[in-house]
């Protein structure tokens, strides 16, 4: 069963939890949020799609993260990507067994052999909102936050976030 809030990754590892929106007209934006161990933000991104499949919008927003890795993240013990839907996430686990086996592996996702650990996990919606949160923002505009504090980030993502923290009463 699938826990209803945020959690942080283990110890010396960022989790980027990602995800996608789609709207009638078929724009669509790709959103995630990368956290350490104690919850503290460290980066947070949006992009602008137009797509027609919500399936492959999520996918594409893993596909994304190798635009938005920086060098520093290399230097923690792993990466933990996390998504709210069970097929892709499923599907990604297995391609990524498929590498350690050295079968062939999607290409796309061959930014993530630079990181020591990588483990695809599933989470429930609610324990997706600030994802959704910049999925949604990238729906109209691309952005990329590395400061918490900017004035352009908006007060929903902000009190999520909040919220997100005292819920594990990380801050």
């Amino acid at each position: 069963m699938l826990s209803n809030t945020w959690h942080p990754p283990p110890p010396g590892w960022i989790k980027i939890n990602v995800d996608a929106a789609l709207k009638c007209n078929n724009m669509a934006g790709v959103g995630g949020v990368v956290r350490d161990e104690k919850g503290r933000f460290l980066l947070a991104f949006g992009a602008y799609f137009v797509h027609w499949d919500i399936s492959q919008l999520k996918l594409m927003a893993i596909f994304f993260l190798k635009d938005i890795v920086k060098d520093w993240m290399f230097d923690y013990q792993g990466l933990m990507i996390e998504g709210d839907n069970s097929n892709i996430i499923k599907a990604l686990q297995i391609e990524w067994k498929k590498r350690k086996n050295k079968d062939i592996i999607d290409g796309r996702l061959a930014f993530l052999n630079d990181f020591k650990q990588v483990l695809f996990s599933l989470c429930s919606r609610n324990c997706n909102k600030l994802a959704d949160i910049c999925a949604n923002l990238g729906v109209y505009n691309s952005f990329n936050w590395v400061d918490l504090w900017d004035k352009d980030n908006p007060p929903s993502f902000l009190s999520c976030m909040k919220e997100e923290c005292d819920a594990l009463r990380l801050l």
